[in-house]
């Protein structure tokens, strides 16, 4: 089988442009040929990529679809995007959903290129005129429901098929659109030879260039720096900590996008907080190294499955998450999850004296989490799951009966020719 493969890629920073090119491709190529397709906009330089497959700009799809069994479309929710809800949208294909509440990807491609007509018509498309004064209060007022609206229906409504990497994405999914063929296939994970070999890392001279003192404990949270990654509860919880371990540093690594310095300041904290701002995959390995445990909240969450969150586990250091969505799926032996709710900063605060203070306990969960991404997140057997969902989509009569009515579109015959419609669809259907 040969399919076309839509997703963003370097430079552009994802971690779906990631995904692309280190976890699903190079496995899923072992059984089916995959030419890549990108925005035109963008000029691919990953060398793998460029150096294993073929890579178009997408508008090169529609002349070449002819030669291809089903497109795979990766959607997120970030402008990355749009050429591929549009793709998805003119020629039907399986989805993946890496994000499931996509409100971010609307509103970047519509109220932020000026365009409320597109915000409003997905709103109203989703959820009719109820949405239809959603969009619009949310226009007039600047309050946006970013976390309370899917808007996956139209998506939905045009894929032929639908993977997604957890159950909370498919549980929202199916609200929207309980007949939908949906299937879950796990987040892969290629565990890079720098997590394995994290005790090659100088450790003494990487904390050295961060100015922490040798044996000061290292709490790490990686990621964009953002308001529903709990922030100001991780802060106020940490100052707490203080009081117990005042040698203590808090290492955040990640673009900020919500000034946080003002909050930093306001606590007290700048003596003891460390932002090192985006930075490449060589110094993640770097902060994984002197990390004594991780700390990944978020709420409301996407529906995303965290990469941040899995290299973390893979590199054996324990991670504290919200207890939500995906993070709730994880083994409780594996990591330590906070409920959102009133007592949140207080268990938070537990949990990171209970880790400070007991290395053996940090170990255990390091060890439980690192054999659970193993057997759980094997890019070599998701790949698998992978080919036989594919091929049982194109296998399936949704892809014949779509060319079947494109056929029939072609000849002139439309809605109004019910009788030979239902002749023809029986009959194809038999074949089948």
């Amino acid at each position: 089988m040969r399919i076309a493969y839509f997703s963003p890629v370097s430079p552009q920073k994802t971690g779906i442009a990631d995904y692309s090119e280190c976890e699903l491709p190079p496995y899923l190529s072992r059984y089916l040929d995959i030419d890549i397709f990108v925005d035109s906009n963008v000029k691919p330089n990953n060398k793998f990529l460029l150096e294993n497959f073929d890579v178009y700009p997408y508008t090169a799809y529609e002349r070449m679809k002819e030669s291809y069994d089903v497109p795979l479309y990766h959607m997120g929710n970030n402008q990355f995007h749009d050429y591929i809800y549009r793709s998805l949208i003119k020629d039907p294909g399986i989805t993946v959903f890496h994000d499931i509440y996509l409100h971010g990807f609307l509103l970047s491609t519509s109220i932020g290129q000026g365009n409320t007509d597109r915000y409003r018509e997905e709103f109203r498309y989703c959820y009719g005129e109820e949405g239809l004064n959603i969009a619009d209060r949310a226009i007039r007022t600047g309050a946006y429901p970013e976390f309370d609206y899917p808007l996956v229906r139209r998506i939905l409504d045009h894929s032929l098929g639908v993977i997604c990497h957890n159950d909370f994405s498919i549980h929202v999914a199916l609200k929207e659109k309980p007949d939908a063929s949906i299937t879950k296939i796990h987040h892969p994970l290629t565990i890079p030879q720098e997590i394995k070999d994290l005790e090659s890392q100088n450790a003494r001279k990487i904390k050295e260039n961060l100015s922490i003192e040798a044996k000061k404990l290292i709490i790490v949270s990686f990621g964009f720096i953002s308001s529903h990654k709990r922030y100001h509860v991780l802060l106020r919880a940490f100052k707490k900590l203080l009081i117990d371990f005042p040698d203590a540093v808090l290492l955040l690594v990640g673009k900020d996008l919500m000034g946080i310095d003002n909050l930093i300041t306001s606590l007290g904290l700048a003596g003891s907080v460390i932002k090192t701002g985006f930075v490449p995959f060589t110094d993640i390995v770097k902060f994984l190294a002197i990390a004594d445990f991780c700390v990944n909240l978020r709420h409301p969450t996407a529906g995303e499955t965290s990469g941040s969150v899995l290299r973390i586990m893979a590199a054996k250091k324990p991670v504290i998450v919200s207890d939500v969505g995906w993070f709730s799926e994880i083994p409780d032996d594996c990591c330590l999850k906070v409920p959102v709710d009133s007592y949140e900063e207080d268990l938070l605060l537990a949990y990171m004296q209970t880790l400070a203070a007991n290395a053996r306990m940090r170990e255990t969960i390091g060890e439980n989490a690192l054999r659970w991404v193993e057997r759980e997140h094997n890019p070599e057997r998701i790949a698998e799951e992978f080919y036989r969902y594919i091929k049982s989509v194109v296998d399936g009569d949704e892809i014949v009966m779509t060319r079947v009515s494109e056929a029939l579109l072609h000849l002139g015959v439309d809605e109004q020719d019910a009788d030979l419609l239902r002749h023809v669809s029986a009959s194809v259907r038999d074949v089948l």
